[in-house]
């Protein structure tokens, strides 16, 4: 059963890395960053989370792969995208890999707030 505040965010930008931490943690989550998704399989399986945050352009492997991935080998916790790629392929692209949501980078916290909480448990 996955726990219900652990959130894995997969960014390769250190600011941004930081900022989604505290965004996580003021909302009484546990984030566990990594600076890519070459390993996001193994990654979510060992620490089983409550919902996954995607960078997409990352070093090794892009966050639409490493979706793709993720849902193959059976991972149902929620998926959301966030990227400063404002092309509308971009968000075709991640949600036909699995995605369960999309997010433009800069992100207002309140908006994303809006967009995860509906899909962490209660």
């Amino acid at each position: 059963m996955p726990n219900p505040k652990r959130i894995l965010i997969f960014e390769d930008n250190p600011s941004i890395r930081t900022l989604l931490k505290l965004f996580c943690e003021k909302r009484g989550l546990e984030p566990l960053v990594f600076e890519d998704a070459v390993d996001a399989v193994a990654l979510t399986v060992e620490h089983d989370p409550a919902l996954i945050l995607m960078d997409i352009i990352m070093p090794g492997k892009d966050g639409v792969q490493a979706t793709r991935d993720l849902r193959r080998a059976g991972v149902a916790a929620p998926i959301i995208v966030l990227t400063s790629k404002h092309y509308e392929e971009d968000r075709v692209r991640a949600l036909e890999a699995g995605a369960t949501g999309f997010m433009l980078k800069p992100f207002n916290p309140a908006k994303l707030d809006e967009l995860i909480r509906p899909l962490l448990p209660s």
